[in-house]
């Protein structure tokens, strides 16, 4: 190989794995749309179906955020609560719609699901942690989480990169569902070492 070639396939590995390492929501299925970070995520500003997905804090350093699943995979019937920490993406899933419909989707995110916060208290515990700036959270407020409606109950499932989601609201009801999602970040040197791989791999098959 070449000198240029090596270096302009260097530089094209390079960009990749920056690319990577910057993109966040890859994806989304069903009922749910991606968004730029709106400036309120509050009860009724943004309202109706489908669902809205948007990135959060991203390349974040935490000790702990609490979670209601820190397994992957696993699902809402039955939760693993815990805590997650080092390097992270957040991403945040809003639905807000009183029609009394259900909705299904997923969103798939660029790197694997660390873990998922739904529950009122684990929301309001990492908004000003993992919330995007300078978006307004309903910090405190009730109902924020995804609800147990008798006989139809919300449930999300986690599998890799991709959550899947089947949420019911409370009809005529101040309820809406939100979702915090965390994705694990590749570490610098992992990154590296993976551009290093391509470059081993592309100048094999030259030889």
């Amino acid at each position: 190989m070449s000198r240029s070639t090596n270096a302009v396939l260097s530089a094209a590995v390079l960009s990749a794995v920056t690319l990577s390492s910057n993109a966040a929501i890859f994806g989304t299925t069903g009922q749910v749309t991606q968004i730029a970070a709106p400036p309120s995520a509050v009860f009724g500003a943004i309202f109706g179906t489908p669902a809205s997905a948007w990135d959060e804090q991203q390349g974040f350093v935490t000790t702990g955020l609490p979670c209601d699943l820190t397994v992957n995979p696993s699902n809402s019937g039955s939760p693993t609560p815990g805590i997650v920490a080092g390097l992270l993406d957040s991403h945040i899933i809003h639905w807000n719609d009183f029609a009394g419909i259900a909705i299904t989707g997923t969103v798939t995110f660029n790197n694997p699901i660390a873990g998922v916060a739904y529950t009122d208290n684990f929301l309001n515990a990492s908004d000003l942690i993992a919330g995007a700036s300078p978006t307004i959270y309903p910090t405190g407020f009730a109902n924020r989480g995804i609800n147990s409606t008798p006989g139809n109950p919300s449930f999300v499932s986690i599998l890799n990169n991709t959550i899947s989601f089947n949420l019911n609201l409370l009809p005529g009801a101040v309820d809406f569902d939100q979702i915090r999602v965390y994705t694990r970040v590749p570490t610098p040197g992992s990154l590296a070492l993976l551009g290093a791989g391509g470059l081993m791999v592309a100048r094999r098959r030259r030889k």
